[in-house]
């Protein structure tokens, strides 16, 4: 016992209460992270977190809540860095997504776009606009314009 407790001194001294580099060495089944940090005599320790995912192996910036090493919180994912364009895919997989804004809601890509405005109007924009159905594909509305 007296041994831990000489560790812990030890990494408390070593980690200072200042923000730390860390390595995230483990996410278990459970989700809880494990990380380890220069100075850690103890070998990789539970932490807790305050960002929603990050990779085993990513490099993160630790803080010790109340200064104690035994104690670290993932508060960030540290880069050498910054994407300078947008990422090849966003996947989005949920029972339900809901994307609300209080005027509008646009999606574009190049010539083409869907505009959800606050007023109840839809806009569908396109060089070529194709609708299918497997079974019966209806157009309705207090009056239908075409052409």
């Amino acid at each position: 016992m007296k041994t831990n407790t000489i560790r812990k001194e030890k990494a408390i001294w070593q980690a200072g209460g200042a923000a730390q580099s860390g390595i995230l060495v483990e996410i278990r089944a459970d989700g809880s992270p494990l990380v380890d940090f220069p100075g850690n005599e103890l070998g990789p320790i539970r932490a807790r977190t305050a960002i929603a995912s990050a990779t085993a192996g990513d490099s993160v910036l630790l803080v010790f809540d109340g200064g104690d090493p035994t104690r670290p919180i993932i508060v960030g994912v540290l880069r050498d860095r910054l994407d300078k364009g947008h990422p090849p895919q966003l996947k989005l997989a949920a029972k339900e997504i809901l994307v609300e804004g209080t005027e509008e809601v646009s999606l574009r890509c190049g010539e083409s776009s869907l505009t959800l405005r606050k007023d109840g109007k839809a806009v569908l924009k396109g060089r070529e606009v194709l609708s299918r159905a497997s079974r019966t594909n209806r157009i309705r509305g207090a009056t239908v314009q075409l052409n």
